[in-house]
């Protein structure tokens, strides 16, 4: 301070006590004569509390969400922009928060109302009605279908697992040895996400650590984890004397007795080496944690019912790829959705006023619109080729033709 001219501001200091109830604060202090406060209290943007985070300390987080609306003025965007905004933005202003605390339900149903509101409407309140598309199929990629809105549910989890991976990799951290803020579900996708190789068997937990051939022995005999007494002990120590097999002769089951001849027949193939215990990361190509490969992970199984890549690859305009994504999918509000939700329309396609309107109809199908896509087909030397029937692949046709829709705007 007498080096630099600066100085400590006891106004903007407070000292939170944990467990000093006989200790003479004042005393103590009398150095650093700050205010004495109690939790909860914020810090570094976080609050922290000595219990379990209620509304009051989570609802300025939905607050600032919803006090970014009004200034964008989304009336004037098209969709692709409400789209850039709800990715850029709105879904990055929760992540700081996500990587220690998780979200409750209720939160994220608010937080994913205020994003669905202003994707489909540009505002901060919307109805069923102007949704679209199901907001399940919204937070998915856009290479199995949705829009790249991130889930805040599983990205959460995602950031969390890094708490795990640095306790393994950077054991000289701090705060190495607490609680990690991690559920049973994070630990149970961090064990499915993670590989041990062992060497000394000093690092690993017998029972929690992928070690066994890729698995957690408590994920081989789940049976016989809830009769282990000590479950946090390393492999080295457990292995030593068989002491893993202690409290284990309350086996009642014939699954656990088969449970227990698997894994003794398995751990009785392990030899101990003299170097350190080793962790590889399944997802990734040089066997280190990142958030994405763990974000896609809980996303293993989903599938998408179109070609989505060609949609987003195409070059046109982002409201026109916006377009074909709800084109191809059949979510264009045209007379056949609009009847489905009650709404009075007109059933007959206004153009040819013959068929009954459609999406497939309106853009390809009607008279109206062939004409048109053959002025475009002839002006483009017969880069487009309209469909003959409607059993010819609406989607594949549409995703190569979104291409020259600037030609067909201007």
């Amino acid at each position: 301070g007498v080096a630099s001219g600066l100085k400590v501001n006891l106004s903007k200091s407070a000292a939170y006590p944990i467990k000093c109830e006989n200790i003479d604060l004042q005393e103590v202090l009398q150095n650093f004569p700050c205010a004495i406060r109690s939790f909860p209290c914020k810090y570094l943007g976080l609050p922290l509390s000595t219990r379990s985070l209620k509304r009051i300390d989570v609802q300025p987080l939905i607050d600032k969400i919803a006090a970014r609306l009004p200034a964008w003025k989304g009336k004037l965007l098209n969709k692709a922009g409400w789209l850039t905004l709800v990715r850029s933005v709105l879904t990055a202003i929760p992540i700081y928060f996500l990587t220690i605390f998780p979200l409750k339900k209720w939160a994220l149903k608010r937080i994913d109302r205020l994003r669905r509101a202003f994707l489909w409407r540009g505002i901060e309140e919307v109805n069923g009605g102007h949704c679209l598309v199901k907001w399940k199929q919204i937070i998915l990629p856009k290479q199995l279908g949705g829009l790249g809105v991130l889930d805040l549910n599983c990205f959460g989890r995602a950031l969390r697992l890094r708490w795990l991976w640095y306790a393994w990799t950077e054991p000289n951290r701090p705060w190495v040895g607490t609680s990690p803020p991690c559920d049973e579900v994070d630990k149970q996708l961090f064990r499915a996400s993670t590989i041990v190789h062992l060497g000394d068997g000093n690092r690993a937990t017998f029972w929690n650590c992928s070690w066994l051939n890729g698995r957690a022995p408590r994920d081989i005999a789940p049976g016989l984890y809830k009769l282990a007494w000590r479950k946090n002990r390393t492999v080295k120590e457990d292995i030593t004397d068989q002491q893993w097999t202690r409290g284990l002769w309350r086996m009642e089951s014939v699954e656990q007795m088969t449970e227990f001849v698997l894994l003794w027949d398995a751990v009785q193939q392990i030899q101990l080496v003299d170097r350190p215990d080793e962790i590889i990361w399944r997802w990734t190509a040089n066997g280190c944690y990142t958030s994405k490969s763990a974000y896609h992970a809980q996303l293993q199984g989903t599938y998408c019912t179109f070609d989505a890549k060609a949609v987003w690859s195409s070059h046109a305009e982002g409201k026109h790829r916006f377009f074909g994504w709800l084109l191809v999918q059949s979510k264009i509000l045209t007379a056949d959705k609009l009847m489905a939700r009650h709404w009075p329309c007109n059933t007959v396609c206004a153009l040819c006023d013959q068929e009954p309107e459609t999406g497939a109809h309106l853009c390809l199908y009607c008279s109206f619109a062939k004409q048109v896509w053959l002025l475009v087909s002839n002006w483009t030397s017969g880069i487009i080729q309209v469909p003959a029937d409607q059993d010819e692949g609406l989607e594949d046709w549409w995703t190569r033709s979104l291409e020259m829709l600037p030609l067909v705007q201007k």
